[in-house]
């Protein structure tokens, strides 16, 4: 009889390590994908939408292009977990496994900001579309409202790509654009050679940064900080609050701070050993960025762990510690890459450097949007 595993989010890391286990054992294993969404959407590519460079279609695929690769998909929305009797409680009934990936993400809250643009979801970037054929210049502000976000590039790549936009729509001589932190520098935790080179590109396209700017009050076309600094805007764009996922927070899965507890190195629960927990859901609890490459590799490498003890034996690959992210700032593009060893191991903060800059960069980052749907959902 099939062993039934049972994956929990059609995101970058969900997606990924259904596609791996089931190359990995074949008919050995049941695999079902469950995801309230009907398509699984190429969420570097939002901010593309929002500036007219890609149409939702070109973004998503379905997700029940999975039949065809031997994996049942499943739209359900997750309401609780219980791992102590192996099963999953969904708006389409009771799902029970004999092992399960939970990839459900991190889960978005309201933002303090009513009159912010968040280009980080379809709807977001749709709105923000709108915005921008609407504006004939002024003062854009780009900032975050937490420090626990999922991409920490992300408001920068806005930045760079609406400064750009501005150029090509012409209004660029008639715009200021700014971009608000909470921590000191660009990348802080990725060291000074990051920070300082998104800082020069910043620099070079006119972009104001404001480090250790904690917002605390939006009215008026104004954001009030912390320490009193305030900036003015008439386009503000902000990356909304995240907390651990509700449905994990509540099960018997969570820590005290609401984030899973699993071993650092495997990424299997410290109280389900059939369980696995990755991306999103568990990287800031483990000092690791929440961002799709992480999810990735950690996709890959759990479901090796899953083939390894069905086969008594381990066929799988080592975990990839290391992260790299294509920034696209519009007429720009810098890679960098940060080794995650000693963060899991508990011994330091992550290796960084730039691979490459120019804006031959950002053609990467197109190639790896087909490839990325060539090889999991097409």
């Amino acid at each position: 009889m099939a062993t039934k595993v049972l994956v929990l989010g059609g995101g970058s890391g969900g997606l990924v390590a259904a596609n791996k286990v089931k190359r990995l054992l074949g008919k050995e294993v049941e695999v079902t994908l469950v995801d309230r969404n009907t398509h699984h959407e190429f969420m570097p590519a939002y901010p593309w939408v929002a500036f007219g460079m890609r149409e939702p279609e070109d973004i998503r695929r379905p997700l029940a292009n999975l039949e065809k690769r031997g994996i049942q998909y499943l739209q359900a929305t997750v309401e609780a977990l219980d791992p102590a009797h192996n099963k999953v409680k969904t708006t389409a009934g009771e799902l029970a496994y004999d092992y399960l990936i939970v990839s459900l993400g991190a889960e978005a809250m309201p933002s303090p900001a009513p009159d912010g643009h968040a280009p980080w979801s379809m709807a977001g970037a749709l709105r923000l579309r709108e915005a921008l054929k609407a504006f004939k210049g002024g003062k854009v502000v780009v900032g975050v409202s937490s420090p626990y976000y999922p991409c920490p590039p992300a408001p920068y790549e806005v930045a760079g790509q609406v400064e750009f936009a501005l150029k090509v729509k012409g209004v660029r001589g008639k715009s200021t654009v700014e971009v608000f932190h909470i921590n000191p520098a660009p990348l802080a935790g990725m060291g000074p050679v990051i920070s300082g080179k998104v800082l020069e590109i910043l620099k070079s396209k006119g972009i104001a940064f404001h480090g250790e700017f904690e917002p605390v009050a939006f009215e008026g076309g104004r954001v009030k900080a912390k320490d009193g600094r305030e900036l003015s805007y008439d386009l503000l764009i902000l990356v909304p609050p995240f907390a651990p996922n509700r449905v994990v927070r509540e099960s018997p899965l969570a820590g005290p701070q609401g984030f899973p507890e699993v071993d650092r190195m495997t990424f299997r629960s410290t109280r389900f050993p059939n369980v696995f927990v990755i991306g999103d859901t568990v990287n800031p609890a483990l000092m690791l960025p929440p961002a799709g490459v992480v999810a990735h590799f950690q996709g890959e490498y759990v479901a090796g762990v899953i083939a390894s003890d069905l086969k008594g034996a381990y066929i799988g690959e080592p975990f990839n510690p290391v992260a790299m992210c294509i920034m696209d700032f519009g007429d720009n593009a810098l890679l960098p890459q940060c080794a995650f060893d000693r963060v899991l191991a508990g011994t330091g903060m992550p290796s960084c450097g730039v691979m490459a800059v120019g804006k031959w960069v950002r053609v990467t980052k197109m190639l790896f949007e087909g490839f990325w749907f060539a090889t999991l959902i097409e």
